[in-house]
């Protein structure tokens, strides 16, 4: 029986696991916090979702950087 890869829906992690084991309908993203039912075993499209997940948080942390260079010129 081959087990499938599990990926994460938010940010393409293969780091999820069932929150509860006993409730086993519900995942948890430990690199994200992703929570929830739905987890993609597609890993071309998990792949996709990766790629933009990090591009998003490179753009996040530039825009803070920026922000936070600014207010400290106006210091």
């Amino acid at each position: 029986m081959k087990r499938s890869v599990k990926f994460c829906p938010n940010c393409g992690s293969m780091n999820i696991k069932w929150l509860n084991p006993q409730m086993w309908s519900i995942w948890k993203c430990w690199d994200c916090g992703y929570q929830g039912a739905v987890i993609i075993e597609d890993g071309e499209l998990a792949e996709e979702i990766r790629e933009k997940f990090l591009e998003k948080l490179k753009n996040e942390e530039s825009d803070f950087n920026k922000e936070e260079t600014e207010s400290n010129s106006e210091e």
